[in-house]
């Protein structure tokens, strides 16, 4: 009797019991293919990662760089980084064909260096004195402007007329005539030194980009508006790469 319960308890059960058995059985196998999809993955993001890095530096423990390749008995570390002549023109890359190398430079490899041209530097008036000398930076006072202003030039006295010379070797870069400056010439020298004259009545041969050497006669002193309190004398500035120069450090009297 209970044999016949349980026959019939199944066979009105029968279909649930076939559908939770295929739902667990599809289950399984989903999880299966779905570990080894993953599994797949992690494999093929491990050769991307180490593809990528053998293509960048490495990074060492400590900065430390990877350790020298070990040289068999018998050779030299040259003769294994070094090419074979044989080989030197077959092993040339594509993208070096056709290219023009430029020459190496023999005067470097001879262990030739470019000299600087020294200048000889003069006083500009001969006899001449310092009336007012170099501030360096420091305020002084102008006693015809009555202002306070850096005086980075030496003021240097002559007698009236007295003739102008070139400092030193140089072309003549400017000339002009300034209200308050007077003549103005600019010179440029060989070592990359400027002097600028101020209070020159300029010698009407005189051009621009003209040479002179040092000696030669630029004009004869003139007066200077802005200094036209002080005795007749030159307004001279030197300077190098756009720095002021203490002219007394050059000028040899």
């Amino acid at each position: 009797m209970k044999e016949n319960k349980f026959f019939s308890y199944i066979k009105a059960k029968g279909f649930y019991i076939a559908l939770a058995v295929c739902i667990v059985g599809a289950s399984a196998t989903a999880w299966t293919l779905a570990n080894r999809t993953l599994d797949s993955i992690d494999k093929n993001n491990g050769r991307v990662v180490d593809q990528n890095v053998s293509t960048e530096d490495k990074q060492w423990p400590d900065s430390q760089p990877p350790a020298s390749p070990q040289v068999p008995a018998g050779e030299s570390q040259e003769d294994i980084t070094k090419p074979s002549q044989g080989s030197s023109s077959s092993s040339a890359s594509p993208s070096s064909a056709g290219k023009v190398t430029k020459p190496a430079d023999t005067s470097t490899a001879q262990g030739l260096q470019p000299t600087q041209q020294t200048v000889s530097y003069q006083w500009p008036i001969a006899g001449g004195q310092v009336i007012t000398p170099y501030s360096g930076g420091e305020l002084v006072k102008n006693k015809t402007l009555n202002v306070w202003r850096s005086h980075d030039a030496l003021d240097i006295g002559g007698g009236q007329d007295a003739p102008v010379l070139a400092v030193g070797d140089g072309v003549i870069a400017a000339i002009s005539n300034d209200p308050l400056w007077g003549g103005m010439i600019q010179l440029e020298h060989p070592d990359g030194h400027v002097t600028v004259y101020s209070g020159v009545r300029v010698d009407p041969a005189l051009k621009t980009g003209g040479k002179v050497k040092a000696g030669d006669t630029l004009g004869t002193l003139d007066q200077i508006p802005a200094e036209i309190s002080l005795d007749p004398h030159i307004h001279l500035e030197m300077s190098k790469n756009g720095v002021s120069v203490d002219p007394t450090q050059l000028l040899q009297q």
